[in-house]
């Protein structure tokens, strides 16, 4: 006989909404990506989801090669990947920083950080009571 299902029980379907959601997002993607190329964090604005969605859907979207690297910029040493809808080759890959050109651009980051001007100090209450200065 078949199974009964209690008032009490629910069954649970997943609804195909979920799916329909997501081929949506990649769909729009694809038509935008198909007008301008763009990195990762310009999708997840451009379909308002996290950075970690659209590398899922980059992921899937290069297996099935609908979309490719068109080229590469260097932010902070890291080279960041724009992606254009297409089955073409990758962009070449950037060479690496050298180490003194990291170096240097890690001392400079420091030095605008650490400037003696902006510097006030604060009381220690500890060596003002000591002191009898409070």
């Amino acid at each position: 006989m078949g199974k009964t299902i209690h008032s009490h029980q629910t069954q649970r379907v997943a609804p195909p909404l979920n799916m329909n959601i997501k081929q949506k997002r990649i769909e729009r993607l694809l038509a935008e990506l198909a007008k301008q190329p763009m990195c990762r964090h310009d999708m997840a604005k451009f379909l308002g989801v996290s950075v970690v969605f659209v590398s899922k859907y980059i992921t899937e979207l290069r297996e099935d090669n609908l979309i490719y690297i068109e080229s590469y910029e260097r932010t902070d040493g890291k080279p960041r990947s724009f992606y254009r809808s297409g089955n073409q080759p990758d962009a070449p890959k950037l060479e690496p920083l050298t180490s003194k050109v990291l170096q240097r651009a890690y001392r400079e980051r420091v030095k605008k950080k650490c400037n003696p001007r902006n510097f006030t100090p604060r009381m220690d209450i500890a060596a003002s009571w000591m002191m009898n200065e409070c």
